[in-house]
């Protein structure tokens, strides 16, 4: 590697992979909605349970997303007020991400996410074209794969 060269974490490189094929957005509205309705369903969640790992990755990969896609200055085509609303959001996806990341280990979390890549990808449509909602969410396509977390949640910390 030299010294011009960045260095990408294996989760970037997942993210990167996911952003390229389903053609992500850089519309920094849509990412901060997928991100309130991620925390949503996290906070929805019993902590320490399947469904909570994969719900924290879920935050972990569209707060992620949207720092790898949002142009530096996206703020400043918005509103003084949304921007306070989208630095709110933000603060609240960094502060979950990393209580709960500390109560999980990084190798367990690190796991998890690598499967919930894997089951993203699956979203594809049989045509293997992206699915979207009207807003430019993805959706699932019919061969979606839900992940299958349950063997990390006995890993997790006590």
């Amino acid at each position: 590697m030299t010294e011009y060269e960045i260095r990408i974490t294996p989760e970037e490189q997942m993210l990167k992979e996911f952003i390229q094929t389903f053609k992500g957005s850089l519309d920094l509205r849509l990412w901060m909605n997928l991100i309130e309705e991620e925390l949503v369903e996290l906070r929805a969640e019993d902590y320490g349970t399947a469904g909570h790992l994969k719900e924290l990755c879920d935050v972990m990969y569209v707060y992620n997303g949207m720092m790898l896609t949002t142009p530096k200055f996206a703020g400043d085509l918005i509103s003084e007020e949304e921007l306070v609303e989208i630095n709110e959001g933000i603060d609240k996806a960094r502060e979950s991400i990393t209580m709960y990341f500390n109560l999980y280990t990084a190798e367990v979390v690190g796991e998890a996410f690598t499967r919930v890549h894997k089951s993203n990808m699956s979203k594809l449509g049989r045509d293997g074209k992206p699915i979207f909602r009207e807003d430019g969410k993805v959706l699932k396509g019919p061969d979606y794969k839900e992940p299958d977390l349950s063997d990390l949640i006995l890993a997790k910390k006590d």
